[in-house]
């Protein structure tokens, strides 16, 4: 399977992204070949949920992974090597918490929700 995969080093990590964004819209497995913060190497499949981008600006692809059958967060720049299965997801989709929003409905709610955020 590594013959067919693509290889991140040989293009842009936005090609990356938007193959990863496309498997994800269309509910397909990716296989990726990654290399966690130690270097260690490992081969995981993954139904991708979302894409986030982190506080210090790195790239996370939030996904359920097969082998653990958990929800797991894998760098963008980890990700050596992929490519998309003609699988759909077979995993329960995660729950994932959303973060509380306020409206406020009236200018002194406004001010209000201001200061709280500052």
């Amino acid at each position: 399977m590594l013959d067919t995969m693509k290889n991140t080093a040989h293009q842009p990590l936005t090609d990356t992204l938007t193959d990863l964004g496309r498997a994800m819209d269309e509910q397909r497995a990716v296989t990726i070949a990654y290399a966690d913060a130690d270097e260690a190497p490992s081969i995981r499949t993954i139904e991708i949920h979302d894409i986030v981008t982190g506080g210090d600006g790195a790239v996370f692809v939030q996904s359920m992974d097969r082998l653990s059958e958990s929800f797991r967060g894998f760098r963008a720049d980890r990700i050596q090597m992929y490519i998309t299965l003609d699988e759909a997801y077979v995993l329960d989709t995660p729950t994932i918490p959303l973060p509380v929003r306020f409206t406020a409905l009236t200018d002194k709610e406004f001010v209000a929700l201001e200061l709280e955020r500052n």
